[in-house]
């Protein structure tokens, strides 16, 4: 008996040990989109906030500072205009601001700004999840396409 005891201890140390199966990036489809965001995972799971971490440029109102080189060409618009003249070395920067009625730019530059995306999530949509190690926690990656 004692020798069984044994035994049993340890298949049940083997046991212990066993990787749990990873079930790799899944597709979940969005039921509510944010901030109350829920999704289904299958047919019998929803994940809410709780249980996911968002990718932030997913969501409304992300926001990125780019810049963009090249030859750029832009014209129309109606409003106020502020040109910034480098300055030479050791004199204070000079600007001047003019009401435009038409505006264009053309040739070899350089913008920088932020962008801000004006859309989220909507019903529907099909999204890219990678479950943590437990499965409890989700971590939504993108918005899927499919061609």
């Amino acid at each position: 008996m004692d020798n069984n005891h044994g035994i049993n201890q340890l298949a049940q140390l083997f046991k212990e040990r066993e990787n749990k199966i990873y079930l790799g990036p899944q597709i979940g489809k969005v039921l509510t989109p944010p901030p109350g965001i829920k999704i289904s995972l299958g047919d019998k799971i929803i994940l809410d906030k709780e249980r996911l971490i968002i990718a932030s440029h997913v969501l409304n109102e992300y926001e990125r500072e780019v810049e963009i080189n090249g030859d750029i060409e832009i014209s129309g618009g109606i409003g106020l205009t502020t040109l910034v003249q480098p300055p030479p070395p050791e004199t204070p920067t000079t600007s001047q601001t003019w009401g435009m009625t038409s505006t264009s730019l053309n040739g070899q530059e350089t913008i920088t700004g932020k962008m801000k995306y004006t859309d989220t999530l909507k019903p529907g949509d099909e999204v890219i999840l990678i479950p943590s190690n437990d499965n409890q926690i989700y971590f939504l990656i993108d918005k899927v396409v499919r061609l």
